[in-house]
């Protein structure tokens, strides 16, 4: 496999980074290059322009606000990762962003660029579901904020228009009785692309769940919030979600009743709904947990 010919930017500015996507007729993005060179060297993509965004540094701010969490799409999983803040106030987040990839990937790989994939087996985008993000996209005009949920269209299709970029990742700050748990399941250890995962939302007073979300990912053609788990979750007594409960079998199921998985190499689609009954059990249990200590 070989890199094909190419034109190669790299702006240190958005406004240079909106000229030059105005000026190539048919240009790609590129913040880690974990996903773009890779299909680049596949034939899977033909770009005559390769505009980097390494080198706009309002793209890699980690920042906390009094009601947020923004994070620079350059950011990388790594930074996620050793981030103290992301550790203390998102641990999901941080547990997320460990599961990506290899060592290499994650120092080069970035949250931007792994959402703008918009593969279905995109690891960070259930978790930041979970946790209610949106996303500020910006053009050369004007920029937008559209919710997580709300990016994903398609597998490999999002909401992105030509000419824009997505800037930054918002994140609310988790408020007292939250707790948000991820897991995925990978054939290995290292570099493991989801078979499955699960992430989960509760929110309680220490007796009931109130505004949970459970969001699949893997199983069907974008991250997938399970309206099904999440009836049979809210209302429920949270010291009642204890490992091998019936209410807590009964979320299971209803979730994988949301999966709409294919049958691929990496596992068939009965295997999947199976992951996603075992998956969103264990990840109830835990963000229960964290709910529980969360209360203030």
């Amino acid at each position: 496999m070989y890199l094909t010919d190419f034109t190669y930017h790299k702006p240190d500015s958005l406004e240079k980074a909106f000229t030059l996507l105005k000026q190539s007729e048919n240009p790609a993005l590129l913040a880690g290059g974990t996903d773009v060179l890779v299909e680049i060297k596949k034939g899977i993509r033909h770009n005559d322009t390769i505009i980097s965004l390494a080198a706009i540094n309002e793209l890699k701010l980690i920042e906390e606000t009094k009601s947020s969490l923004n994070l620079g799409a350059c950011v990388t999983h790594n930074e996620v990762l050793k981030s103290r803040l992301i550790k203390e106030k998102f641990s999901a987040l941080s547990e997320a962003a460990s599961n990506i990839g290899t060592e290499q990937i994650r120092n080069t790989g970035t949250i931007g660029g792994n959402l703008c994939t918009g593969a279905s087996c995109c690891d960070m985008a259930p978790v930041l579901i979970s946790y209610d993000a949106s996303v500020e996209i910006a053009s050369s005009k004007k920029s937008r904020v559209v919710s997580l949920k709300d990016f994903f269209i398609h597998h490999k299709e999002t909401s992105l228009a030509k000419g824009e970029i997505m800037t930054k990742i918002i994140i609310p700050m988790p408020e007292s009785g939250i707790g948000v748990s991820f897991i995925k399941f990978g054939l290995r250890e290292a570099a493991s692309i989801s078979v499955a995962s699960v992430s989960v939302r509760i929110n309680s007073d220490g007796n009931f769940c109130a505004d949970s979300c459970v969001v699949i990912g893997a199983v069907a053609p974008t991250p997938r919030i399970s309206s099904k788990a999440i009836e049979v979750l809210n209302n429920k007594k949270i010291t009642d979600l204890i490992e091998d409960s019936k209410g807590l079998k009964s979320i299971g199921e209803a979730a994988a009743k949301d999966a709409l998985p294919l049958d691929d190499l990496r596992g068939s689609a009965e295997f999947r709904k199976h992951l996603v009954d075992i998956l969103t059990q264990r990840a109830v249990v835990t963000a229960a947990k964290r709910s529980l200590e969360s209360v203030k």
